[in-house]
């Protein structure tokens, strides 16, 4: 587990400096959109369809565009998750403010101003750019919980209550093993998938 906490590590901390050092809006906005794609959906196809779109296809395509597109990576949820990344666009060249404020208000800010995002996809999308404080619990990281007896049950949904009480029994378990929640959810992750992803 050491060397793949170490290669983790290494590897954020060389994405996060070369793609996010200027806090570029437009990058950031491409990273909300990855992660409004992954909610209730696949990292994988997220990625798929991010690295198709790149910043300029989430910024400029039409919601028509966008449907189209989603559609032909055979996305689940097209007409709705094209509306929203739609709808953020407006907002799109604040969220570099997230870098000035703390991390649980930053979250708060996401939530409100941005569709598609609820606390699991603010979590996610702040870890991906470099803030590495908040838990991001996915089906795979509550099914390790459960696994190890953090939680009981795994809720079929989660209120604000709940994210928050879970939250902090995974930030513990981050801490007791010298790590922070962002790169613990990685470890987590690739123990239940066998995968490393963003």
């Amino acid at each position: 587990m050491v060397s793949m906490v170490k290669s983790i590590k290494e590897e954020l901390k060389k994405r996060t400096a070369e793609f996010f050092t200027e806090k570029d809006w437009k990058g950031l906005f491409s990273e909300l959109c990855f992660c409004v794609l992954t909610a209730n959906g696949s990292a994988e196809k997220g990625l798929e369809i991010q690295k198709d779109l790149g910043p300029a296809g989430f910024l400029k395509l039409s919601e028509k565009e966008l449907v189209k597109e989603l559609k032909k990576h055979g996305y689940r949820f097209p007409n709705t998750r094209a509306k929203y990344i739609v709808e953020n666009r407006e907002k799109a060249p604040l969220l570099p403010q997230v870098y000035d404020m703390n991390p649980k208000e930053a979250r708060e800010w996401l939530v409100k101003n941005f569709k598609g995002i609820g606390y699991k996809e603010a979590s996610h999308f702040l870890r991906n750019v470099g803030v590495f404080d908040l838990a991001i619990l996915d089906k795979h990281v509550l099914r390790w919980m459960k696994k190890n007896k953090l939680i009981s049950d795994i809720p079929r949904s989660l209120s604000k209550q709940q994210y928050l009480e879970i939250e902090k029994k995974f930030v513990k378990e981050a801490k007791e093993k010298g790590m922070s929640p962002g790169i613990f959810d990685l470890v987590v992750w690739a123990e239940m998938t066998g995968k490393v992803m963003k």
